[in-house]
């Protein structure tokens, strides 16, 4: 299987998600159950790392308005290294996919909650992905190397089917860890998604964090 990594970039803006409201950047607060993606503002680029995966830098985001557990020993960006670890069957069925987050500092740390995660295209439209409520919040307590995963439901769509069905394309996928500022971005080379980022009830949508097996 081939892995898709991430890169370092700045937070954006708030926007709504499931059903009520939640920010993009992202907290350790409940989600309800449908919602509305919004276009907040560019994220600045990072260096890479040398492994394919990256890490965070200082950022002049919007703080997060959520609570945490565990606060002082939670995980920040510069401690993560994000990842899409497997590749869907083709098609454009809704697929799901694990994005991954990989404690590697030297020391244990706490994820409790969202990520706040955002599709971006080249052509600039940003798209805050709406947050679903299937998984139940708990703090998750990370050893150096340990994984911890959010589940991405997303629906593909296929351009050239006739429908006219609209279409978002992304490029990345920006990720920030609970309660954090700055972001992680990894490449999205899945292919184009059903344009639904002002629809009430979208196919796309991310799960809160839990251990990865």
């Amino acid at each position: 299987m081939r892995q898709l990594s991430g890169v370092v970039r700045h937070g954006w803006a708030a926007g709504p998600v499931l059903l009520l409201v939640a920010v993009l950047s992202s907290c350790s607060g409940s989600a309800s159950s449908a919602g509305t993606g919004t276009r907040p503002s560019v994220a600045s680029a990072g260096a890479a790392a040398s492994t394919g995966e990256q890490t965070g830098t200082a950022s002049t985001a919007r703080p997060s308005t959520g609570t945490t557990a565990a606060a002082a020993s939670r995980c920040t960006t510069a401690d993560l290294r994000a990842s899409i670890p497997e590749t869907p069957t083709p098609g454009t069925s809704q697929k799901r996919i694990h994005v991954t987050f990989r404690n590697r500092s030297s020391a244990q740390c706490t994820l409790y909650g969202y990520p706040g995660a955002q599709f971006r295209s080249a052509t600039g439209d940003r798209w805050d992905l709406a947050r679903s409520p299937s998984v139940t919040l708990r703090p998750i307590n990370l050893a150096p190397g340990a994984q911890a995963h959010a589940t991405l439901t997303y629906l593909p769509t296929d351009p050239s089917d006739g429908t006219g069905n609209p279409v978002f394309s992304p490029t990345d996928l920006v990720l920030i860890p609970p309660d954090e500022q700055t972001s992680l971005i990894i490449p999205w080379t899945l292919g184009p998604v059903l344009g639904q980022d002002a629809a009430t009830h979208p196919g796309t949508y991310i799960s809160a964090l839990e251990p990865r097996s």
